[in-house]
């Protein structure tokens, strides 16, 4: 790919010309009350962490309900350089002519976010690689611009399937209908027994495959995946696998990365709002296991803020920067009992570890700080902070409270994140995670306004 392709392609989404790279948020469409201003705040939100816009997962195209929340996002976001555009879950509605009818109601708006040298719509999708006919059929009559998901790897495969390991093979029929390819299963690590790091050989593997071709490559990124309904109960690891992904995406280097997601409850990877009405009537038992009152994952976003200004710029995980300057960001994160639970004990819980988990993104003129993790009363760990992207998963989780420390080399305490609700001995398994912010904190009679974290 030339430059001047890129060049053309992200000058039409609105991004400076010398950035070739954009980051989005997996949007669920569900049910969004016309009467609040719950659509104009997940689009203000996501602005405010950077991303460049939603792919709106659409599993019900046509219902009313569906359209109504589509209406509400693009008219949120005019006047604003956000972008909109439909992922079509093809594993909930996989007739893709129903979908492009959707498309064809809202594909000019100016909101729709488009790519390419012909500034085409972006249309990705969720599945879709048993739709190879009806793409190329679409593709040879619509103007889009094609980034689906023909990842066929079984869920909790990892990046071990066909697609990952001959991506020639399975891919070959689709270069001359695909503009990018974007992979899912590899944004979360194979379900096996036992811990198992995130990797991204699959990922290198079809994106030199991409590029090779003339396509671009959109990488998924996420935290954890847990769900517990429709009888079953799943756990996909997550205790560092947010950061450990950052730093893989920032070496690689893709066109796209794609954050999974502002707001899916039911697989318990949110960043953002999970509105009462999406769940309460149609999925009222998400809200048992994930909801923004008992379970925010907004102390998340900071660090994607430093993530999304790092890779806009091309540097790596050590070059991360907090937001602001010389305020550190970070975030600690822990289920709420041990694994020890046996009451909806989830698939693959041999992969959990029982541990404290944190990351904190520092200044690059940060010196001599140190991280402190204690739970349940106990130091676990006290660590050297470097630059950049700090993080880890401390085994050894107590019952008790869960703190996050950031000391100088006097240890006085700079920032802190302590559990608002504590680990028990529940019987009852929930791995959905408790993610605190890191907060300033400085010590007695300390002018707020004149402190900084970086050592004096």
């Amino acid at each position: 790919m030339s430059f001047l392709f890129w060049l053309g392609a992200f000058a039409a989404l609105g991004l400076p010309a010398v950035d070739a790279r954009a980051v989005v948020a997996h949007y669920m469409i569900y049910k969004t009350d016309p009467n609040t201003d719950h659509a104009q705040r997940d689009v203000r939100e996501a602005i405010a962490v950077g991303f460049d816009g939603f792919a709106m997962n659409m599993g019900t195209p046509g219902a009313n309900w569906s359209t109504s929340t589509v209406d509400q996002l693009f008219s949120a976001a005019e006047g604003t350089e956000f972008g909109l555009f439909f992922s079509f879950d093809t594993a909930q509605h996989p007739i893709l002519a129903d979908h492009f009818a959707v498309l064809e109601q809202y594909r000019n708006h100016p909101n729709y976010m488009r790519a390419g040298p012909a500034n085409f719509p972006i249309v990705s999708s969720y599945g879709g690689y048993r739709n190879g006919s009806d793409w190329a059929h679409f593709k040879s009559t619509t103007d889009i611009y094609l980034i689906p998901n023909l990842d066929d790897t079984k869920p909790g495969g990892g990046d071990t399937g066909p697609y990952y390991t001959d991506p020639a093979g399975q891919l070959s029929e689709y270069n001359a209908i695909v503009d990018g390819y974007l992979s899912w299963e590899s944004t979360w690590p194979q379900s096996i027994h036992g811990p198992e790091n995130i990797s991204s050989v699959g990922d290198q593997a079809v994106m030199d495959y991409a590029h090779a071709a003339g396509k671009s490559y959109m990488m998924g990124l996420s935290a954890v995946q847990y769900k517990n309904l429709f009888g079953d109960s799943w756990y996909r690891v997550g205790e560092v696998n947010l950061p450990q992904r950052m730093g893989q995406i920032l070496e690689m280097k893709p066109e796209f990365t794609e954050f999974m997601t502002w707001n899916d409850g039911g697989e318990s990877h949110y960043i953002g709002n999970m509105w009462p009405e999406a769940y309460a009537t149609d999925l009222p038992e998400i809200l048992l296991y994930a909801n923004t009152e008992q379970w925010p994952h907004y102390a998340w976003q900071p660090l994607v803020t430093s993530f999304i200004n790092a890779f806009k710029v091309g540097k790596s995980a050590k070059q991360m920067e907090p937001p602001a300057g010389n305020q550190a960001v970070g975030a600690l994160w822990y289920r709420g009992m041990l694994k020890t639970c046996n009451e909806k004990v989830p698939r693959n819980i041999d992969a959990a570890v029982d541990s404290v988990n944190y990351a904190i993104v520092l200044p690059k003129s940060s010196k001599g700080l140190k991280i402190q993790v204690s739970s349940g009363g106990k130091v676990l760990t006290t660590v050297k902070a470097n630059p950049g992207l700090n993080y880890a998963a401390v085994s050894g989780m107590r019952v008790g409270p869960q703190v996050l420390k950031l000391l100088d080399r006097r240890d006085k305490v700079l920032m802190s994140a302590a559990s608002t609700s504590d680990v028990t001995n529940s019987s009852k398994c929930n791995f959905n995670f408790n993610v605190v912010g890191l907060k300033k904190r400085p010590p007695p009679n300390t002018d707020k306004s004149t402190r900084s974290i970086v050592n004096e």
